[in-house]
């Protein structure tokens, strides 16, 4: 038994998670502190010339070393719980999650509305989108056998067309009154003057044929755009999306922070898109990752760490900066103004730094295991000795009767299929 738990021991100390995720953030967070400690305690400055002078100094520093080792072992098996508090499912966040949890009501709230907005808006542009093209046409047929437009006349749908093509430039939206304004000027214009195949009215006809288009696009891309982020930053479905899975997931899911929303993003791709409840099947789909991909399962295990590590970070962030904020004013009687600031702004700063990027890094962890869902849920199966689905429907209806038969013990009859 010890054998094996020293086996443990030196792969943990081996591995690239506790030397990027533990060992990384302690080493840059003890170099912290001393480097403000360094100003008010004498004997730290004295402490490495002091080092020198050791009697059977290899030892120490071996013992040294050892305790740095350790403490950063110590940190790397509190991971998972460090990762639970900042998604809000333990400690402080969870306790302030009725203080936490409305903004992020508010924010997918807003989310759904500029969804819906973009995608009715799109709508309309491609449902007047060949009125319009037709009304410019009718109207170059029209005005074919007229003069052409004299030189240094002025369009009258140049306000409206200077817009439209400043707009396009910039990349931004092209609204439909904008367009339909465009297009009741300029037909006037075609009317009465002969298109050609240069000038101004041409310039013009093609540049809002192009703009119609581009309008369309742009809101497309919006649509897409603000989809992704409504499925990569919170859990559920939104509130017009077809066929969502048992009536859809309530808003009082969401989590008290942004981690723990990214986190439960996971959940809610397996349960929309397969039925696969993802808290009861992960541990099997762990073990059909490492047997049948361990190239994949590499890849999300560098993922994990990159996550770790930047949760590391802020925690030890946070606690240096809650530490000396409060140690500058009431316990070092030598502290300046200067110096309390510039720990507690750079402080701040680092804690904020660190959450945006652990929450990159999760989104990024979140998009590999859903990929993983997609790529091994099939293995899986197969390890179970489960014959596969025929089709979408069937496999919905599989994944949920084998969710209540592993979670909840529910009676169910499957068939077995041996290799």
């Amino acid at each position: 038994m010890l054998s094996t738990l020293l086996e443990t021991i030196k792969s943990q100390f081996g591995s690239k998670s506790y030397w990027l995720g533990c060992m990384l953030p302690l080493i840059l967070f003890l170099a912290a502190n001393v480097l403000v400690a360094d100003r008010h305690y004498s004997y730290i400055a004295k402490l490495i010339p002091a080092a020198d002078a050791w009697p059977d100094k290899t030892m120490k520093y071996s013992a040294a070393l050892a305790l740095l080792l350790a403490v950063a072992y110590v940190l790397s098996t509190t991971t998972a719980v460090q990762l639970r508090m900042i998604e809000g499912t333990a400690g402080p966040f969870r306790w302030m999650s009725w203080v936490l949890r409305p903004a992020h009501a508010r924010a997918m709230r807003k989310l759904d509305r500029e969804f819906r907005k973009a995608e009715d808006t799109r709508d309309a542009l491609e449902d007047s989108r060949k009125q319009w093209l037709d009304v410019l046409d009718h109207s170059a047929k029209a005005g074919s056998k007229q003069p052409p437009l004299p030189k240094g006349a002025i369009l009258k749908a140049k306000h409206e067309m200077d817009g439209i093509v400043w707009r396009q430039y910039c990349g931004t939206h092209i609204a439909p009154d904008l367009v339909q304004r465009a297009v009741d000027k300029l037909s006037l214009d075609l009317a009465e003057h002969s298109v050609g195949i240069e000038g101004k009215l041409y310039d013009a006809y093609l540049d809002l044929q192009s703009a119609i288009q581009y309008a369309m696009d742009r809101y497309e891309f919006d649509v897409r755009r603000l989809a992704k982020r409504r499925y990569m930053n919170f859990p559920g479905v939104r509130p017009n999306a077809p066929d969502p899975p048992e009536q859809g997931i309530s808003i009082e899911f969401l989590a008290p922070t942004a981690m723990g929303n990214i986190g439960r993003t996971m959940g809610t791709y397996s349960l929309v898109r397969y039925g696969m409840d993802l808290d009861i099947f992960w541990t099997r789909l762990q073990s059909s990752l490492q047997k049948d991909s361990k190239e994949y399962y590499a890849v999300l295990q560098d993922s994990k760490v990159q996550v770790d590590s930047m949760v590391m970070m802020f925690w030890l962030s946070f606690v240096f900066t809650v530490y000396w904020t409060a140690a500058l004013v009431f316990w070092v009687p030598d502290a300046t103004v200067k110096e309390f600031l510039m720990v507690s702004i750079s402080g701040s700063v680092s804690v904020a730094i660190t959450y945006v990027l652990a929450c990159e890094a999760y989104r990024v962890f979140a998009d590999v295991m859903r990929a993983s869902v997609d790529l091994m849920r099939f293995q899986m199966l197969q390890s179970l000795h489960l014959p596969l689905p025929l089709g979408t429907d069937e496999e919905k209806t599989l994944w949920l009767r084998l969710g209540k038969a592993t979670a909840f013990l529910d009676p169910e009859m499957f068939p077995y299929k041996h290799p």
